[in-house]
């Protein structure tokens, strides 16, 4: 475990850093700010979103067809009028996805491509609100952050291994200090997850999607994430800059480590 790492910032891959931002900001009513360079939003709980882009990115496919680029990662939004806001999203420049799966959410894209998930808030207290509530944290943010991985037992062992975040939410899912949520979602059999592929290769699977962690001692937390299972990468210093480290997690999913004293 690497004490007191934060979350620095979820970074998102995009053709147009500008549009994508302003349609999260537009839908959200999330603060428009900067951060690492990169036209940036900042959450009603604190999360920094980044918009980075990319000259080679291309949007994922879904639902996931063989051989062509998958997502990585995707936000679920809370919303307590589903129906008003799928018909805001959609006017905003979002659009709604052929195929549905869910009665109380659906899926759409976002001006980049990727999938998200607006969900609709129910007016009956879950068991998970009331595990906010025993545990202190208030209400649930409106947005969470899904991973897509092979096992999602797997993946979340790792993130538990390397955090302090709570683990005691849900058996797929852990809650980081902003108080998200973070799905782990295995493919269990419904595609063939593929790992991104990086420095990025032309026709290979993509990132999407990435964290920056922040760490009080950049070369222990290196040390302590490659014990429980990270692989670090020699040859992305481009990626995440000089007082960083860009490592792979056990799925193969690249996340920054970031010394906070440059923050």
């Amino acid at each position: 475990m690497i004490p007191n790492l934060t979350i620095g910032g979820l970074v998102i891959d995009c053709a147009n850093a500008e549009r994508a931002r302003n349609f999260y900001a537009d839908f959200m009513v999330w603060e428009k700010t900067a951060a690492y360079g990169q036209c940036a939003l900042k959450t009603e709980n604190g999360l920094t979103i980044l918009f980075a882009e990319t000259d080679a990115y291309e949007p994922p496919v879904w639902p996931e067809e063989p051989g062509r680029q998958q997502k990585q990662m995707h936000l679920d939004l809370m919303a307590d009028d589903l129906p008003s806001a799928v018909e805001r999203a959609v006017r905003l420049g979002a659009t709604k996805t052929a195929e549905q799966y869910g009665d109380y959410y659906v899926t759409l894209l976002d001006t980049e491509g990727h999938p998200f998930c607006i969900c609709g808030r129910s007016n009956e207290k879950s068991d998970f609100d009331l595990y906010y509530e025993k545990k202190g944290y208030g209400a649930i943010p409106n947005s969470s952050i899904n991973i897509d991985c092979k096992k999602s037992e797997v993946l979340r062992g790792f993130y538990a291994r390397l955090t302090e975040w709570d683990q005691g939410f849900h058996y797929s899912a852990l809650i980081p200090e902003n108080r998200m949520v973070v799905h782990f979602m295995g493919c269990d059999g419904d595609f063939d997850y593929i790992p991104p592929v990086w420095p990025d290769a032309p026709g290979a699977q993509q990132k999407q999607m990435y964290f920056i962690f922040l760490a009080d001692d950049l070369s222990s937390a290196v040390d302590e994430a490659v014990r429980v299972g990270a692989v670090k990468i020699k040859t992305a210093e481009w990626f995440c800059g000089g007082d960083s480290i860009a490592l792979l997690d056990t799925e193969g999913h690249p996340f920054c480590l970031r010394a906070r004293k440059h923050e």
